[in-house]
């Protein structure tokens, strides 16, 4: 027992030496220096302090949790400001203190600690300005085997979606790396659509169709954006499209395999946040009926770990739609509007 007890009491004093240790670790200072650029935390502690760090490249965003630390100081938020650092703040968890530091198009970083005095480091640095920032995936729509819908005229889809993808792969690769899913009249199943964009580690996807009616008078544009939840019109479409990946073989993936609800959501934001103007311009440069955008269910938008769009250009059964779409100049127009509102959604 009297060993058991002195076991028990040694146990007892280095937890509470653990407590008073983590409770005099303190956050003195946070300071930026110029030259190197550094954004430094500079802690007074007996121990190293422990600290994880993650990055959000699509928004420039350095999250920094160090813990059992408390905050010795006020946080200084536009003295911290500069030439590498957008936006700082800070969030106080009790235990741990948590950093939100979002980056300046260009920056680059690197987090670690010193010691003698104890300090966490964020390096900053400018990145190579030659290096292309985002990835986009454009996906041409059916292609080899699969020809998609046959309209007016015996029009493919598969040659007219393939037609704009190049054109639009021409005007980005400027600006952006750029993916495509296939580059000519090849068959890509569904599912190896999304999974080419997403080892590209493709920062959006873009996939170019054209719609198909019994009724030759539909006619009009537009986008299609992931969602669970969808209009029996939309998920109308979506069984189409999806209907094409079925007869060739595929069977389709249960949603929740896929994403989580939180990555779902944020994707689904930021989809409706690039088609909803697009859809407008698009229609208006071409003199289309813009038929508006809905959420569905679409197989090849479901795999992509990011947010997508699905375009459907125009009726390939509509004479009046056939006949703009597969003139090169308006596919040039549809490639540049297309272009233009990708820049802005990054830029």
């Amino acid at each position: 027992m009297e060993k058991f007890m002195k076991k028990y009491l040694i146990f007892f004093i280095f937890c509470l030496f653990s407590l008073t240790v983590f409770a005099n670790s303190t956050i003195k200072r946070v300071r930026l220096n110029n030259n190197p650029p550094q954004l430094v935390f500079d802690i007074s502690s007996t121990v190293k302090p422990k600290y994880n760090s993650s990055y959000d490249e699509y928004n420039r965003l350095i999250f920094l949790e160090i813990e059992k630390v408390k905050m010795g100081t006020k946080l200084n938020s536009s003295s911290l400001s500069g030439k590498n650092i957008e936006k700082i703040d800070m969030i106080d968890y009790g235990s741990n203190v948590g950093f939100f530091i979002k980056l300046k198009k260009g920056s680059g970083h690197r987090v670690y600690s010193l010691s003698n005095p104890h300090r966490i480091v964020i390096d900053l640095k400018a990145t190579n300005s030659s290096k292309k920032e985002f990835t986009v995936a454009i996906d041409a729509g059916h292609g080899g085997k699969d020809p998609g819908a046959i309209g007016f005229n015996k029009y493919k889809e598969k040659d007219i979606a393939l037609a704009v993808a190049k054109k639009l792969q021409t005007k980005l690769s400027k600006d952006f790396n750029v993916i495509m899913t296939r580059s000519n009249d090849t068959f890509i199943s569904l599912s190896e659509r999304s999974r080419i964009a997403n080892r590209g580690k493709a920062d959006i996807f873009v996939s170019l169709h054209l719609n198909a009616s019994k009724n030759s008078s539909a006619q009009g544009m537009e986008i299609f954006y992931f969602s669970k939840k969808s209009s029996p019109y939309a998920e109308k479409i979506a069984s189409y499209e999806n209907s094409f990946g079925e007869k060739y073989g595929e069977k389709t993936t249960s949603i929740a395999q896929i994403m989580g609800e939180l990555a779902y959501n944020k994707n689904m934001e930021k989809s409706i946040t690039i088609a909803r103007p697009l859809n407008s311009s698009l229609s208006k440069r071409l003199g289309m009926r813009d038929r508006g955008i809905y959420g569905a269910n679409f197989a090849v938008l479901r795999g992509f770990n990011g947010p997508g769009i699905l375009v459907e250009l125009g009726f390939i059964t509509n004479k009046s739609d056939v006949t703009k779409l597969s003139r090169d100049a308006n596919q040039n127009v549809m490639a540049d509007e297309l272009a233009n509102k990708i820049r802005s959604f990054f830029y």
